[in-house]
């Protein structure tokens, strides 16, 4: 079989995951199930999936949690991709361009939940794995842990920042970005306002 022809047996096990981890009331395929799944069936057909990571951007973001703490958390992103390596013909391969983010604390952390987070969502997106109802991605969290207070979450305003970032912003033009098309801060963003501004970040950030 050539490469295609593998990556579409790899397809007909993934695409009868099961939802086996439940987090915030939703259940979504875990990294741990997404990379079993696939790793005996690429064994058996001599498929290798190699991650590069290309150019990073690394920034800091300060911010008071939900307990009245001051915290900073390192961001990274950058340009990435995955390549799929036929091994019975090593030359018959397909790189498929791919994008990094990753916050935390810590920046060995922030770099480390990134590429976990990167591999397991390029996983379930590049095989189409049926999980887009409940996928936390396209849940709206922007009340998560705020009662009744509308607002988006600490991780959804990290990524707003990083997209920036990635685009040749710094937090104070972000801000004032937002403010000046919103008249808001980001935090106080919709869901579809936040939407338009990462969107527009990314397709600036990928020229």
């Amino acid at each position: 079989m050539n490469l295609y022809q593998k990556l579409v047996e790899i397809r007909k096990d993934v695409i009868n995951f099961s939802k086996d981890t439940e987090s915030f009331g939703y259940k979504y395929v875990s990294g741990s199930q997404a990379i079993a799944k696939i790793r005996e069936k690429m064994d058996d057909l001599g498929v290798l999936l190699v991650p590069e990571v290309k150019n990073t951007i690394s920034s800091t973001y300060d911010y008071i949690n939900a307990k009245g703490k001051e915290c900073t958390d390192h961001i990274v992103s950058g340009e990435m991709s995955y390549k799929w390596i036929n091994s019975d013909n090593p030359e018959e391969t397909l790189i498929v361009p791919w994008q990094l983010y990753g916050a935390q604390d810590d920046i060995s952390k922030a770099f480390g939940s990134g590429l976990t987070y990167s591999e397991r969502y390029f996983i379930l997106k590049f095989f189409q794995a049926p999980t887009d109802v409940d996928d936390p991605d396209s849940r709206d969290t922007s009340n998560r842990g705020k009662g009744n207070k509308k607002g988006l979450s600490e991780a959804q305003v990290k990524r707003g920042y990083a997209l920036g970032f990635k685009a040749g912003y710094d937090k104070a033009n972000v801000d004032k970005q937002i403010l000046s098309k919103f008249n808001k801060k980001i935090q106080d963003l919709t869901k579809e306002e936040y939407e338009i501004v990462c969107n527009g970040y990314e397709k600036r950030g990928g020229k």
